[in-house]
């Protein structure tokens, strides 16, 4: 596949598949696809209507938020201590606990982390959180979870360090 708008139409069609394929391969300018990628789905705007999404385009943010993160470096271990955060939270959320607390942590975690980082690898994954997490509702976290969950698959499938 030659142009990013390609890889656009790819993921408009939810062929992330083929996606993950063709961006794996030599000579694909991954920094150009990515932009192309936010540029065509704009996931700041998403992020901020994030509890009106549909699970398909949650689905789309996470492998947008994916895409970029790849681009930026992001390690399997970066995004996973997120992830197992997340799974505490959610495990509590499940038995009807508070877990307010957890979201804050969860909230500052991300910032510290994000500022720790030379090249900002987290940035696409806190943009997003930063504008989910201070409206969230316990009741509502199986939404943020699932988005964890899926920013990591899709991390894989494209090729993500380890």
């Amino acid at each position: 596949m030659s142009d990013s708008m390609g890889f656009v139409r790819l993921f408009e069609n939810g062929d992330f598949v083929s996606f993950g394929k063709e961006f794996k391969k030599k000579g694909v300018n991954r920094y150009e696809v990515s932009n192309e990628i936010y540029s065509a789905f704009d996931p700041q705007k998403k992020s901020e209507n994030f509890f009106e999404l549909d699970e398909w385009e949650i689905n789309k943010l996470a492998f947008a938020v994916a895409v970029k993160s790849v681009v930026k470096g992001l390690t399997t271990s970066q995004i996973r201590k997120i992830l197992n955060m997340s799974a505490k939270i959610y495990r509590g959320s499940k038995k009807k606990k508070d877990v307010s607390g957890d979201i804050v942590k969860l909230n500052y975690t991300l910032a510290y982390t994000l500022g720790r980082q030379k090249r900002k690898e987290l940035e696409p994954v806190a943009e997003v959180l930063s504008k989910v997490l201070p409206r969230l509702k316990d009741e509502d976290y199986e939404k943020v979870h699932d988005f964890l969950q899926a920013v990591v698959a899709y991390h894989k499938l494209l090729g993500g360090r380890d």
